[in-house]
């Protein structure tokens, strides 16, 4: 089939919208980041290339986004690419990325791989395993005693207080993390905006007028609850603290939010808390990849 691969056009984003919702459909998970998504809109500066066959049917996209410099973490763009089911097949994946590695220019590329598909043209291409992600998920509700909360005042997030407080504990907690030690005001200003924001499930832990952790939890569409972000600040590790507000994030959507199931995410190579959470029950069910182009100076 005759497909063309370009740069994208703004007056393409409904046909767009309706390419990621159906392959989210289609393959049962979501075609992109959540980061990747809330940029659709075209409100945040990125580079996109589309690819359509010849009937003017939208059968590829690609998306990289720029993550600032902090921490110690260089700069740099953050890619994925989405294919239609019938074209997996083809080399339009491999395009896609270089086309889009084309458009995003100098500077570091990391590509995140969501289908094996992209995973096969990334490593048929000159691209390095870099970086694992491992989704687990658990049944709810669980036993589960939040006793390292004890000694610490327990409050919601406060939509035009906490905002400064939670951004400064949280790029410190992740600090030297690519994706969560960057997040800017706009970025958590985005999150509040969506759909699912429940600041009821967003929580804080303070140590007197000090934040010392925080649990945010999150239901998608589907019912599935998530231990969304949590973070223990530096100085306050070792006391239990993230145990315990992950134990209260999870009894917070069982109990509040009726849900029957809860994920989250975590790095591969974050022996202590994928321990923690295979204590409270959590299972390894899918694993997303990151690739470094190899080829780059």
């Amino acid at each position: 089939m005759d497909v063309t691969t370009s740069r994208f056009h703004p007056d393409q984003r409904p046909a767009l919208r309706a390419f990621i919702s159906a392959t989210t459909a289609h393959d049962g998970e979501p075609s992109l980041s959540e980061y990747k998504e809330m940029r659709l809109d075209g409100g945040i500066d990125s580079r996109e290339v589309i690819s359509v066959d010849a009937e003017g049917r939208v059968v590829g996209y690609g998306q990289a986004a720029w993550h600032r410099a902090i921490g110690g973490v260089a700069g740099h763009w953050a890619m994925e690419v989405v294919v239609a089911p019938a074209h997996r097949e083809s080399a339009l994946a491999a395009r896609l990325i270089e086309e889009l590695r084309r458009e995003a220019g100098k500077g570091q590329i990391t590509l995140w791989a969501r289908s094996p598909d992209v995973t096969a043209a990334a490593r048929a291409n000159g691209w390095v395993l870099s970086r694992r992600l491992l989704e687990m998920r658990t049944s709810l509700p669980i036993p589960c005693a939040p006793e390292g909360l004890a000694g610490f005042a327990l409050t919601a997030f406060r939509m035009g207080v906490d905002e400064h407080e939670w951004l400064s504990a949280n790029n410190e907690a992740f600090a030297g993390h690519p994706e969560n030690g960057s997040m800017t005001r706009r970025d958590l200003e985005r999150r509040i905006a969506r759909p699912w924001f429940d600041p009821e499930g967003f929580f804080l832990a303070w140590d007197g007028e000090s934040l010392a952790g925080s649990c945010w939890t999150k239901v998608h569409e589907d019912g599935v609850g998530e231990i969304y972000i949590v973070a223990v600040t530096p100085g306050w590790e070792g006391r239990g603290l993230g145990y315990g507000l992950v134990c209260h994030g999870l009894d917070y959507l069982a109990s509040k939010r009726q849900v029957s199931s809860a994920m989250l995410f975590v790095g591969d190579d974050n022996d202590r808390a994928i321990a923690l959470y295979e204590k409270l029950g959590f299972t390894r069910t899918r694993v997303l990849e990151a690739f470094e182009f190899g080829g780059q100076s």
